[in-house]
C-alpha cells in the first residue's frame, strides 16, 4: 500500500473530513454574522489560512467520498448549543462591538514628589475625588502626548484639572483592540482601582510607544504543527 493510499484510508478520511466540515461551519458562521472583516488583522490572516486549508482538505478527500459510509440521518431541527455558545462568546469580544477600533487606556494620578497614588480631591460638599481616568483613542502616542501638554484643551478635561492641581499621571492599563462602547462599559463598572496594576502593586507604568510597537510588530503564529520543518 502506498503512502498516499494509507494517508487517505477510509478511517482517517472520515475523521479528517469531519474536521474540515467543522472548520467550514465555523467560517460560514463568522461570514454570516459579518465578523471576519472586523477581526484583528493577525486573526484575519489565520482565518484566511484556515479557509484555504479547508478547501484543500475537501478537494483531496473528494475522490474517496464514495468509499465512506453514508452519513447518519439528520438530527431533528433545533438550536445548536455549540453554535449558540460560539455566538455568545463572539458577541462578548471587544473587537465585535460597533464602532472604530482603538485603544482603551487607564491613567493613574500620582504625586510627582513621592510617586504614590494621589487622587484628585474635588471641591464638592461630599468630598468627591478621582484617582483614575478612563479614555479611548485611535492614536495612543498622540493622545498621551496631548494629555501631558498643559495647554491641551481637547478631550480629557479631568486630566488637565489634575495637572493644574499639581498631580502627574502614569499610563497604567491598556486594552487593544477596543471600541468606545468598551470604554463606556469599563467606566460603568466603577472602581478603576481593581484594574490598576500600579495601585495594586502588580505592575509598573506602561510606555505608549513600546505598546504600539509591540502590537504593530507582533509575529503571526506559525501555522505549521510543532515538530515539523
Amino acid at each position: 500500500m502506498t503512502a498516499s493510499a494509507d494517508r487517505f484510508g477510509p478511517g482517517r478520511s472520515r475523521e479528517e473530513l469531519r474536521l474540515a466540515q467543522v472548520a467550514s461551519g465555523l467560517l460560514m458562521l463568522m461570514d454570516a454574522h459579518r465578523l471576519t472583516g472586523r477581526l484583528p488583522l493577525d486573526v484575519q490572516v489565520q482565518a484566511s489560512r484556515l479557509r484555504h486549508a479547508v478547501k484543500l482538505a475537501i478537494q483531496a478527500e473528494t475522490p474517496y467520498l464514495p468509499r465512506l459510509a453514508p452519513p447518519p440521518p439528520p438530527a431533528p431541527a433545533g438550536p445548536d448549543p455549540a453554535a449558540a455558545a460560539l455566538r455568545a462568546w463572539i458577541a462578548a469580544q471587544p473587537w465585535t462591538q460597533p464602532g472604530p477600533l482603538g485603544w482603551v487606556y487607564l491613567l493613574c494620578f500620582r504625586d510627582p514628589t513621592t510617586g504614590q497614588h494621589a487622587p484628585l480631591q474635588g471641591n464638592g460638599v461630599r468630598g468627591q475625588y478621582a484617582g483614575h481616568y478612563w479614555g479611548w483613542t485611535d492614536n495612543l502616542i498622540r493622545r498621551i502626548s496631548q494629555h501631558r501638554n498643559p495647554r491641551w484643551r481637547g478631550a480629557g478635561r479631568l486630566v488637565q484639572v489634575a495637572l493644574a492641581a499639581g498631580l502627574s499621571f502614569e499610563l497604567a492599563w491598556l486594552e487593544y483592540p477596543a471600541t468606545r462602547g468598551r470604554e463606556r462599559r469599563l467606566k460603568n463598572q466603577g472602581s478603576a482601582y481593581r484594574r490598576c496594576p500600579l495601585c495594586r502593586g502588580t505592575g509598573g507604568p506602561l510606555d505608549p510607544a513600546a505598546a504600539v510597537a509591540a502590537i504593530q510588530h507582533a509575529p503571526l503564529p506559525d501555522p505549521r504543527p510543532s515538530g515539523r520543518r
